[in-house]
């Protein structure tokens, strides 16, 4: 289970949330929009968002028996970052919202999904070669 790549990918993952986690201080004298995540602040921690991805991603982990329900849960969570973006764009200017740290987080976020599931794809590939030679 942990030596396929795609666990270790969803690893990351969970690691980058819960550095967020840490990173984001939840005192609300503190959420300043020139701080750290700004705008995005309210939005992690009234919605609980890295949390509920990094339990995803944990469970998604232990379904390496089931890879077309890992790319389901994945496509589901590339869903929530595709909200948790728009609403970062959404609140403010174009120049402030790419100056965010949070933008760094999603594109993190984005590329490793991608790679998570190009790699699940892969072992599909892989077990399906493998049943035709039978």
């Amino acid at each position: 289970m942990i030596q396929r790549v795609q666990s270790i990918y969803m690893l990351i993952l969970v690691l980058t949330n819960l550095l967020v986690i840490i990173s984001i201080d939840s005192n609300p004298e503190m959420s300043l929009p020139e701080s750290y995540f700004g705008f995005f602040r309210p939005y992690i921690n009234d919605y609980f968002f890295s949390e509920i991805i990094s339990v995803l991603l944990i469970i998604n982990i232990f379904l390496f028996k089931r890879p077309n329900l890992q790319i389901n849960f994945l496509r589901i969570i590339t869903l929530s970052l595709i909200f948790g973006l728009l609403n970062l764009f959404d609140e403010r200017s174009f120049e402030k919202s790419i100056t965010d740290p949070a933008l760094i987080y999603f594109l993190i976020s984005f590329f490793f999904i991608v790679l998570s599931i190009r790699s699940i794809k892969k072992d599909l590939k892989i077990i399906s070669s493998s049943n035709r030679i039978r």
